[in-house]
């Protein structure tokens, strides 16, 4: 990303995509943010108001941040319209509107420990007959590069509701089946928002006064039949796909063990990705397929529990 500092910014986009980046880049000089929904116009995030794109013009601003997934081609139309084409447009890319500095997977050990973790887990869901998933950026490596992808940032797996306790017990009653290597810690959270589970995670770090990996995260992200779509939530967006994709289950080999993937993956990942088989090195997430923002009325406060 460009060096944003002593810049006056708008940040295009005040869903809690917009705040997550705010978080994750504090003492930024942001003046507003812009947004197309006029319920946001006029409230304050963070102490930052909310203004229409047309109010742009007038604030003062030197760069625009989108900080929503947003189709970006459409929002440089409108600015564009608003005779704002000459300032500075920032698109980010998924590991900063993330927070993620670090390639885990450019690193030896980390990667050596996640396949290990990968491989593990999956053991012991199909072992007691809980069907997890390989997803999204882990699915798309597996099936194209048959590994992790260098510049991904961490491990994507899913698993339907109606398997989601047995896998909460699963990982609950034993950690034996954790890999142990010196100097390593490992966490394993359930996370909710308000009354649902979005996800368990699986992560693991340096043991304090060590440097041995970088830290890493698996995420069991829960999947929800709705409306004819399977969707899973995150901190800020939901990810929706035609429900077929999950009505039962096909295979791949990865790392030696048979995983799960959607039914007709390819199909799956070209939902997602549209060409995935052209490696895109840090895709923005506003050029995902199936992805849309929690409306900001929706966000419950993220909870996360340490099992």
């Amino acid at each position: 990303m460009q060096d944003l500092n002593n810049k006056k910014l708008v940040l295009f986009g005040a869903g809690r995509s917009g705040e997550i980046f705010l978080e994750n880049y504090k003492g930024l000089h942001v003046l507003a943010f812009a947004d197309n929904d006029p319920r946001k116009q006029g409230q304050k995030i963070q102490g930052i108001p909310v203004i229409s794109p047309a109010d742009i013009a007038g604030i003062g601003c030197d760069t625009v941040v989108i900080t929503t997934v947003y189709p970006t081609d459409r929002i440089l139309a409108q600015l564009s319209t608003l005779g704002l084409a000459n300032i500075p447009v920032i698109i980010l890319e998924k590991n900063e509107l993330k927070g993620a500095q670090d390639h885990p997977f450019t690193h030896p050990l980390t990667k050596q420990i996640a396949r290990e973790l990968v491989v593990a887990l999956n053991d012991l869901a199909s072992a007691h007959k809980v069907d997890i998933y390989l997803d999204y950026g882990t699915l798309l490596g597996a099936f194209r590069d048959k590994d992790f992808i260098d510049w991904d940032d961490d491990i994507d797996m899913s698993v339907k509701e109606e398997h989601l306790d047995a896998l909460i017990n699963l990982v609950q009653e034993d950690r034996s089946w954790l890999p142990n290597h010196a100097g390593v810690v490992w966490s394993i959270q359930i996370v909710t928002a308000g009354q649902h589970t979005l996800a368990v995670l699986v992560s693991f770090d340096n043991a304090p006064g060590e440097q041995h990996v970088l830290p890493l995260e698996l995420a069991i992200t829960n999947r929800i039949q709705r409306d004819g779509q399977s969707i899973m939530s995150g901190k800020m967006l939901e990810f929706f796909c035609p429900a077929h994709f999950f009505d039962g289950y096909e295979t791949l080999e990865f790392f030696g063990s048979i995983f799960k993937t959607p039914v007709n993956a390819p199909g799956y990942l070209e939902f997602i990705y549209g060409n995935w088989r052209e490696p895109r090195k840090n895709m923005p997430l506003s050029e995902y397929q199936g992805i849309r923002e929690i409306p900001i009325e929706q966000v419950n406060e993220i909870n996360y529990a340490i099992l």
